[in-house]
């Protein structure tokens, strides 16, 4: 392994839930010798993608996330969609949520939430199953046959009793999800909340999808789609607007 295999071994132990580590507990997850991850750490200390605090823990630095907002994703898509995600909150005051294809999960560009919206496991970063969130079967289904095959052929995870497991019926699931024009959860990813999302489509392209995730009790799908697809509409003539 190269030295930059190595420390991007090291990032790639930092998530939601896990924000904060010491050298012993980066050697331990990456395999890496104490001394290595020492020296490795400190060079991403100094370059800013990492922080060493008081406590002598790492913590992911503003490094990566000035690298992150130089991205196509952050400078077109996100800018271009915050005005109707913006919009779509005020007319829902639900959560909000707009998420891309990324290693064969959904990756979360950006969330919007308020203090009556729902807690969820979606935020901003945030890499989540694609079969189990609104967003994530959008984006699913809107890939090739083959993609989707090899998607249904790896093992499922399962956060929720809820969540479809079973190959053959998120099949059927994703086919309908296409047939129709969107998707819908019920307690697929966290228990007492459901989400609708609906394509952004570009040339044919589903680029990105967009999503509300609401109380099950306040689940309605007409209403919903009407509101996200007038969202999506704004969001592809405006990133069309910018070609």
């Amino acid at each position: 392994m190269s030295a930059l295999d190595r420390a991007l071994d090291l990032l790639d132990l930092f998530g939601p839930d896990t924000t904060a580590l010491s050298l012993t507990e980066l050697s331990a997850g990456s395999g890496l010798p104490l001394s290595t991850c020492h020296r490795l750490a400190a060079t991403l200390v100094a370059r800013g993608y990492l922080d060493r605090g008081e406590d002598r823990r790492y913590r992911v630095g503003v490094g990566l996330w000035s690298v992150a907002q130089r991205s196509p994703l952050s400078d077109r898509l996100r800018e271009s969609a915050l005005p109707a995600l913006a919009r779509l909150y005020e007319e829902t005051g639900e959560n909000i949520t707009l998420a891309v294809l990324d290693g064969g999960r959904a990756l979360y560009v950006e969330r919007l939430m308020g203090e009556r919206s729902i807690p969820t496991v979606s935020r901003a970063g945030a890499r989540l199953p694609l079969h189990t969130t609104g967003v994530g079967k959008v984006l699913l289904a809107y890939q090739p046959e083959a993609a989707i095959a090899a998607h249904l052929s790896a093992p499922l995870e399962r956060p929720t009793r809820d969540a479809l497991a079973d190959p053959a019926r998120l099949r059927r699931d994703l086919a309908e999800t296409r047939a129709r024009g969107y998707s819908v959860t019920r307690q697929e990813m966290t228990l007492g909340s459901a989400s609708v999302a609906v394509p952004i489509l570009q040339a044919g392209r589903c680029v990105a999808a967009v999503g509300v995730i609401v109380h099950l009790a306040r689940l309605d799908p007409p209403r919903l789609v009407a509101t996200l697809s007038r969202a999506a509409a704004a969001i592809v003539a405006e990133l069309e607007r910018l070609d």
